[in-house]
């Protein structure tokens, strides 16, 4: 890493800060190294929504960017959690490590990019969201982050999660039982483990709806009526002991991916878009570094623009679309053909900028007719 680049490393890291997308995206790509990865891709799929962004989705980047910090007092409590969730979540992971010699520092870095439990550790228990805004958030940042302040510390719990709806709705309910409530639907059916996950419903800043604050963690039952019916709010100590008992999978709590625009995680979109023969093959290349994500898009696309998908198939429809090759392509072969539109009903079931993506299709489609 040059000195030129430390310098454009720093002033992309300064445009994130500011809310400013597109700059932090080109000053990210300038540095030949930086130009693959998770962080990359989130930042291009950044810069195609636009300058108005829905709110949460302004809302989730600021969370991302409070558990990616380094420095200052945020960093610090990263730092604090991230130890807590090694000790007292992951410890299986690093001893696991030890007794084959592996590198623990793997492990660590591992556990603060891939999981959703330090995740919400840190974020909302740590208090490194709120932390963030007041230390580090300026410009359009700073003007528009409302919405994540009112999310920080909400309450984690265990919920069962009922039907999609037009108008982009899900049903839910908490695992002890009640009446259901509908929340933005972003796809957080295909998280779920029988139906329960683990979650915070926080506001989506569209109309009164709330929505998950990330992807909810799909769990068995029993672990989502535990963690619901807790009032000490130590749901780390459940999930460990679910850990601890086999009940809940250490890998389970592991993502590979993170998601801003919707609840469908890319290896979810990945095994959705690809015939089951062929999965064991696709995954080894995905290993391989092959853009295999994209390309399972872009048949889940194909498949819906034939008409082949259940009105139910929406959430994946949405989540293929908001992949940037992926829509690129299809939309380069409607042009060229002439299609019917398939494309009203799903976006009917999805909030923006899903939708509008959706729609968009179905404008080439009709324009292309």
């Amino acid at each position: 890493m040059t000195p030129e680049y430390l310098d454009h490393v720093d002033r992309a890291l300064a445009a994130e800060r500011a809310g400013d997308a597109t700059a932090a995206f080109e000053w990210h790509e300038s540095v030949p190294m930086f130009r693959k990865g998770r962080h990359r891709s989130l930042m291009e799929r950044l810069t195609r929504l636009g300058d108005d962004p829905p709110a949460w989705v302004w809302a989730r980047w600021t969370v991302y960017q409070a558990l990616r910090c380094e420095d200052g007092a945020t960093g610090g409590l990263v730092r604090t959690w991230l130890a807590r969730a090694l000790e007292e979540i992951h410890d299986g992971l690093l001893a696991e490590s030890y007794r084959h010699r592996g590198d623990p520092i793997r492990v660590i870095a591992r556990v603060q990019g891939e999981s959703w439990a330090f995740h919400q550790l840190a974020a909302h228990e740590g208090g490194a969201l709120s932390a963030f805004i007041d230390e580090f958030a300026t410009g359009r940042l700073a003007e528009r982050s409302a919405l994540a302040r009112s999310w920080a510390g909400t309450r984690l719990s265990g919920y069962e999660l009922g039907e999609s709806k037009p108008g982009a709705r899900l049903a839910v309910r908490e695992a002890t039982g009640g009446d259901w409530l509908e929340v933005l639907d972003l796809g957080a059916r295909s998280c779920a483990r029988g139906g329960w996950v683990l979650g915070r419903l926080v506001p989506s800043g569209v109309g009164d709806l709330l929505m998950f604050d990330m992807p909810p963690l799909g769990v068995p039952a029993k672990v989502a009526r535990e963690i619901a019916a807790g009032e000490d709010r130590s749901w780390w100590r459940v999930v460990a002991g679910a850990v601890g008992r086999g009940d809940l999978g250490a890998q389970t709590l592991l993502r590979e991916d993170y998601e801003l625009t919707t609840d469908v995680l890319e290896l979810e979109l990945l095994r959705f878009g690809t015939p089951a023969p062929d999965l064991g093959r696709v995954m080894q290349q995905l290993r391989s570094g092959r853009d295999e994500v994209g390309r399972a898009a872009y048949r889940v696309l194909e498949r819906a623009r034939r008409g082949d998908l259940a009105a139910t198939d929406h959430a994946y429809i949405g989540a293929a679309a908001m992949n940037v090759r992926a829509f690129d392509d299809v939309r380069r072969r409607m042009m060229r053909t002439d299609e019917p539109d398939h494309w009203a009903e799903w976006a009917d079931r999805m909030p923006d900028p899903a939708r509008g993506r959706v729609l968009a299709l179905g404008r080439m489609g009709r324009s292309a007719a």
